[in-house]
């Protein structure tokens, strides 16, 4: 047995294990990876990849399954990972902290009389390196990401060729969140992007700093992704905006946060209230629109992993996705039932449901050619081989205007 500790000194957690898992599929070697802290006051989604298997990693070790197609598995503690796996090679991603106190690995990894070596990642203007390592084929490539973060050799992949004018998109999330801290959403986007052919005109809104210029902002917007994120201070924002692509008829795709918002806003309309709110981002709103999965019966407290949704039949869901499809999920409230008849009557559809029918896993507007939401995550199941069908749908609802 053999450790391979891959040193990226980088506050940004969406860089975190991507040169790791580079090294390790180079190599053909498993990946591990460590507790990590992060600085969540900036970085608010930095853990927010959350594993087939259902638990919540770093949000970098997405590029471990674009990568390699494997997942990243679950957080190892060291003398965990070297007592039951001592018969294996592996990767090990370290990040600033734990670089901080990494002469404590290493003795640990000694008390166990395993050998390893410490490689560092160092970024120049070709790209990014593995310092001194010239034994593996391979690995004196620089690596590069794209403009939707996407990793490659060299800039051997040349962008598609295009057809058409620009499409104007607009992230409801800041540059910062989406390319530093949580960046599945956006390689999603490119993934997609490829796959029609089409050039994206990225446009980044922070929903907490929107005021009252939207009209201005998204006069000229084909289409709007409302992302998830953990970051209650995003909700206000997100649903101003709903709210616009709801009166202007613009197309719009809300993931987990994002079909919350969307949701909301119908239900702000259809109450006349625009105190009814999330109970997480608000414990004291009078008409609460998502609340705790825990409240219903048979319902878990925290709903992760990948789990199977069932599509409404007839609906423009069921027509992107077929009758069941496979999604990741990362949330702890839900619909709450009591809107779920009238929210019908005024025009939003629960189009997907879990298979018990009592979480509604997707919606849509029936008066809207294109205002769609999902509670799970499609971003985290796309890859450049395999864009998700729901964030191309969404581009190719934009294309139409």
């Amino acid at each position: 047995m053999a450790l391979t500790f891959v040193a990226h000194n980088t506050p940004e957690p969406a860089l975190y294990g991507a040169m790791a898992s580079i090294l390790a599929d180079l190599r053909q070697q498993a990946l591990a990876h460590l507790p990590v802290q992060w600085d969540r006051q900036r970085y608010a989604d930095a853990c927010q990849h959350v594993i087939a298997q259902g638990e919540l990693v770093t949000s970098g070790l997405l590029w471990r399954e674009r990568i390699s197609g494997i997942s990243a598995g679950k957080v190892w503690r060291l003398d965990e990972l070297l007592s039951q796996h001592g018969d294996k090679d592996w990767v090990i991603p370290l990040g600033p902290a734990q670089l901080a106190t990494f002469s404590r690995l290493a003795r640990e990894v000694r008390d166990f009389g395993v050998d390893y070596e410490l490689i560092q990642v160092d970024r120049a203007h070709q790209g990014y390196q593995f310092s001194r390592l010239t034994h593996d084929k391979g690995t004196q490539a620089y690596w590069w990401r794209d403009r939707f973060g996407r990793w490659s050799a060299n800039q051997a992949i040349l962008p598609p060729v295009v057809s058409g004018r620009p499409l104007r998109i607009a992230l409801i999330g800041s540059h910062q969140d989406q390319a530093e801290s949580y960046p599945a959403t956006l390689a999603a986007l490119g993934d997609a992007a490829d796959a029609l052919a089409v050039e994206l005109d990225m446009l980044y809104l922070s929903p907490q700093t929107l005021d009252g210029s939207l009209h201005h902002l998204l006069r000229d917007i084909d289409g709007v992704l409302l992302p998830g994120g953990s970051d209650m201070r995003n909700v206000a924002g997100q649903i101003a905006v709903a709210h616009y692509c709801l009166s202007h008829a613009v197309p719009v795709l809300g993931l987990c946060l994002g079909m919350q918002t969307m949701a909301t806003a119908v239900i702000q309309q259809m109450s006349g209230s625009d105190r009814a709110n999330l109970a997480e981002a608000d414990p004291l709103a009078p008409v609460k629109t998502f609340v705790p999965l825990s409240e219903t019966p048979g319902h878990p407290v925290h709903r992760l992993g990948d789990r199977l949704m069932k599509m409404r039949a007839g609906t423009q869901l069921a027509a992107i996705l077929g009758e069941e499809f496979t999604l990741r999920y990362n949330h702890r409230f839900h619909l709450n039932p009591l809107f779920k008849e009238d929210l019908h009557a005024f025009g939003l559809t629960i189009a997907a449901s879990d298979l018990s029918g009592t979480i509604a896993d997707g919606i849509e507007h029936s008066a809207h050619p294109f205002y769609i939401g999902v509670q799970g995550h499609p971003e985290l199941s796309s890859s450049p081989q395999r864009p998700h069908p729901l964030i191309t749908a969404f581009l190719q609802a934009a294309e139409k205007g």
